[in-house]
């Protein structure tokens, strides 16, 4: 490894003139593929260390509440937080870890690039003492962590002003230089509505903020200038639709902020054991299911965002049946067909609520007589087609609207376009915006003489 860093000899330039090479001792590159890697040996060594006091009692963890686990840090490339009790003992014991892992490594830390954010029940006295103990300056966290607003009190649309900033840059750019409409859309789909993707997959952006990015977009688009606003020939709604629907295929930036957010509840639903998971759990449904939990609306910004985006997976879901204990006969989405995931009735009376329960006894086979005791002749036939799993220990969540059952934000904003406008049924013009143009594509390529 060290071959690696030795290998490289650099010059020098005092008062114009380039002195002798020499090799580092220390250090990569900048952009050496390696830094990542090393990166990674000495952040696990210092990951030991603060989980060694932690076990050992020396710092105490950080819990949302009893049921939450302790969180010591959080470590994300060469960002960390480090949680402990606001006490002279464990500044101190802070102190220790730092310096050893400095010693160790020969990472320095900075104590001007450092801030330190107390709770409110912290006395004025021990907050003075524990900075000068860690030597920060800084009391309070900056506007900003990892390139998102800090989500403190409302999240007014002027948090993001840096996204909506860089935006402006972009059409700016490429204002004057991409005149023809194929390169403005390839200059939209590809880059201007991708500035903001990675703030929306994190929060719920404000409405008008949203109006705000699409009117950027869509003058941009149209061709309107400073001074000069052009026609706008075609409304905006009508833009994001598919082509194959007689849009443009541009994003509705509220829906994909949706189909975003979406994509964050999904995780904590197949990833129940990672750690934000276990921690929204003891926060928010300590003892119930994500699905079928009710939420107060007085909650975190963050999770308002995953409530807005659970609520457009929950119409997207479907359980998949291996033994049916899982599974609520009248409440879950279980058939799987195109619309009305649900059993849509019940003809009698009837205590049974597990989909186990239509199984005929000792096997995983359904109980035909009593499914079509039970329900409507078009719900029993649904169910009598679906097939009961063989694999896997117990019934699975799965995304109805992709073959593989995994969720993709492309299919989930899909999903969310059609709520909003259901495609129509009908419509027997050629330029029908429907998306289904089969007949007509069969008759404008059918093998026939041409008209003389």
């Amino acid at each position: 490894m060290m071959q690696c860093v030795r290998s490289v000899r650099y010059s020098v330039r005092c008062n114009g003139e380039l002195l002798e090479p020499f090799c580092p001792s220390r250090g990569l590159r900048q952009g050496d593929p390696l830094s990542a890697y090393l990166l990674l040996f000495v952040a696990d060594a210092l990951s030991l260390l603060l989980n060694d006091a932690s076990a050992r009692g020396t710092i105490q963890d950080f819990r949302l509440n009893r049921h939450a686990p302790g969180i010591s840090h959080l470590l994300f490339a060469d960002d960390s937080l480090l949680f402990f009790k606001g006490s002279l003992d464990q500044a101190l014991a802070i102190k220790d870890i730092l310096t050893a892992y400095e010693e160790g490594t020969g990472q320095l830390l900075s104590p001007d690039k450092c801030s330190i954010l107390f709770g409110k029940k912290c006395p004025i006295e021990i907050q003075v003492s524990l900075l000068v103990i860690l030597k920060i300056t800084c009391d309070g966290f900056e506007d900003k962590y990892l390139g998102l607003p800090v989500p403190e009190g409302r999240m007014k649309a002027g948090k993001f002003q840096s996204t909506k900033d860089k935006v402006l840059k972009r059409v700016s750019d490429y204002i004057e230089k991409y005149a023809s409409s194929g390169a403005k859309e390839i200059q939209i789909k590809s880059v201007i509505q991708a500035i903001p993707v990675f703030a929306m997959g994190i929060f719920k952006f404000p409405a008008s903020l949203c109006e705000e990015l699409s009117q950027i977009i869509r003058n941009f688009w149209w061709g309107d200038e400073e001074n000069r606003k052009r026609m706008h020939w075609l409304a905006w709604d009508k833009m994001t639709r598919p082509k194959s629907e007689g849009g443009m295929g541009f994003r509705d930036l509220r829906l994909f902020n949706q189909a975003l957010l979406a994509k964050q509840a999904w995780r904590l639903l197949v990833f129940p054991d990672s750690l934000c998971a276990k921690v929204m759990k003891a926060k928010y449904y300590p003892h119930g299911h994500l699905i079928d939990t009710v939420f107060p609306q007085a909650t975190s910004l963050t999770w308002q965002g995953i409530m807005h985006g659970l609520e457009l997976l929950k119409k997207g879901i479907i359980w998949r049946v291996v033994d049916g204990t899982s599974i609520n006969i009248w409440r879950d989405n279980w058939i799987p067909r195109e619309s009305g995931l649900q059993i849509c009735g019940k003809k009698c009376r009837t205590r049974i609520k597990l989909v186990s329960e239509l199984f005929l006894s000792g096997s995983r086979s359904w109980d035909e007589n009593l499914i079509r005791h039970l329900f409507y002749i078009h719900d029993a036939e649904e169910i009598l087609k679906l097939r009961i799993l063989r694999v896997g220990e117990g019934d699975f969540i799965a995304w109805h609207h992709e073959k593989s059952g995994l969720f993709f934000v492309k299919s989930a904003y899909r999903l969310a376009l059609n709520l909003k406008e259901p495609r129509s049924v009908s419509g027997n013009s050629s330029d029908a915006i429907n998306g289904d143009r089969r007949l007509w594509n069969i008759i404008w390529n059918a093998n026939v003489p041409p008209k003389n």
